[in-house]
């Protein structure tokens, strides 16, 4: 039987995120963790769709590089920045969105993200 939410990883420091709760009320199975360790070992799971990362911008190129170095693309990467360019720069293939445009934008860009990936890994 396949999988009937996508499940999303959601790298944040501690504390309540607007964003996580936004994915939950869309239907999202959000794990919001605190840890880059942890991240790193569970993101290449099967049961994972994509990674959104909450952190200042060199924190999460930072974490964005490891994942790729360990996974290469095989996982959406979503970063919510107040630097979008700099992270652009640093992690191509990161989707980004700013702060400001969470309540209008997140749901539509990881929506569109997670098709584009399948789309490309199924042809």
């Amino acid at each position: 039987m396949g999988k009937l939410v996508p499940h999303l990883l959601f790298r944040a420091d501690p504390g309540a995120s607007p964003a996580a709760a936004l994915l939950r009320s869309a239907g999202y199975m959000v794990s919001k963790i605190d840890d880059d360790d942890l991240v790193e070992q569970i993101a290449g799971d099967d049961h994972v769709d994509a990674l959104i990362i909450e952190l200042p911008a060199l924190a999460a190129i930072a974490v964005g590089r490891r994942i790729e170095a360990r996974y290469g693309h095989s996982l959406v990467v979503l970063v919510i920045t107040q630097a979008p360019d700099a992270v652009r720069r640093s992690l191509p293939s990161a989707h980004t969105i700013r702060p400001s445009d969470v309540e209008d934008d997140l749901i539509s860009t990881i929506d569109l993200a997670l098709v584009a990936h399948q789309m490309q890994r199924t042809g």
